[in-house]
């Protein structure tokens, strides 16, 4: 997969021939997003065109509403989950002042119709200017012939609606087994092992810290059941998120994940977690004797569980 970044105005044949576009942000890349490049790549193999997504480098309400966007994915973990869905070519569009003032029509005659789109896929509520006009059912009128629409429906999974916003809400409340059914796979933060307080090795936990971009959403304070990657190798974990309150002030907030049977140094390393399950949340103990003692039941119950679902 060849990832593009482009800024508006930006040249014609960025690809030298028509393309089958899917439309979306597609934060998360969920189940609902799987559903629609689905539906994508089979019109690509039939036409025998390129499969295209074009997501943004950053959410339109940031520009629009000027608000602080949290996100379900980096553009790294974006890219690799569309990778592995086929998808010939990413292209992230910077989302820009200029960009945003496009009108419904010159967003279809200079963006679509400049990609040159056989195809445009897109889901039932996406939008590209003012809901009230840019939206799925005038797409036909401004596309005026140019290229086929295909408008993939809602999408919901055991009752409920596959959507960005209900993700994060699961992730947010701790309910990462709802966030998993959801996305189709468990939540996952990465980024690179930074220097901690080290306070699990002087208790015998020894925890590597996570390093994450500040803007991803992040599990509620507690101790989950997680799984980690260090050094290209997977490990049934512990991760805890909080403020090391028995030990510190509790001012800044820790991800640290205690990985079972490894204990090498990887400062620096990058690191991936991904959630499974909520076991408790965060204690202020006493002493440092009856913390030691609550992480060894933790490590029993949350071995247990891998246990049973491996």
């Amino acid at each position: 997969m060849e990832i593009i970044h482009l800024t508006y105005p930006f040249k014609e044949n960025i690809i030298p021939q028509k393309i089958i576009l899917a439309l979306g942000f597609f934060d998360g890349v969920h189940r609902g997003h799987q559903e629609l490049i689905k539906i994508a790549k089979e019109k690509a193999i039939q036409k025998h065109l390129p499969l295209v997504v074009m997501t943004f480098d950053r959410h339109p309400k940031e520009i629009y509403q000027n608000k602080e966007v949290s996100y379900i994915d980096t553009l790294a973990e974006k890219a690799y989950k569309m990778q592995e869905l086929k998808v010939d070519f990413l292209l992230v569009m910077h989302f820009n002042e200029a960009f945003s003032k496009l009108t419904a029509q010159e967003f279809v005659d200079k963006i679509i119709v400049k990609l040159n789109a056989d195809t445009v896929v897109a889901g039932f509520d996406y939008t590209y200017g003012p809901k009230q006009i840019a939206n799925m059912k005038n797409f036909p009128k401004f596309a005026k012939g140019r290229f086929n629409i295909i408008d993939v429906p809602k999408q919901s999974y055991d009752g409920q609606k596959i959507g960005s916003t209900e993700i994060k809400k699961a992730i947010t409340s701790g309910d990462m087994e709802l966030a998993a059914k959801l996305l189709g796979s468990p939540y996952v933060m990465s980024g690179y092992v930074g220097h901690g307080l080290r306070n699990g090795h002087k208790l015998g936990f020894p925890t590597a810290n996570l390093v994450w971009s500040e803007d991803k959403v992040v599990p509620k304070i507690g101790v989950y059941a997680t799984k980690t990657k260090i050094k290209g190798k997977w490990y049934d974990s512990m991760t805890s998120v909080g403020y090391n309150v028995t030990i510190n002030e509790g001012k800044k907030l820790y991800i640290e994940s205690n990985l079972f049977g490894f204990d090498q140094e990887a400062y620096d390393e990058e690191i991936i977690i991904k959630w499974y399950k909520y076991t408790r949340g965060e204690i202020k103990f006493d002493n440092l004797k009856d913390l030691k003692k609550q992480m060894s039941a933790d490590e029993s119950e949350i071995k247990t569980y891998f246990a049973n679902i491996d």
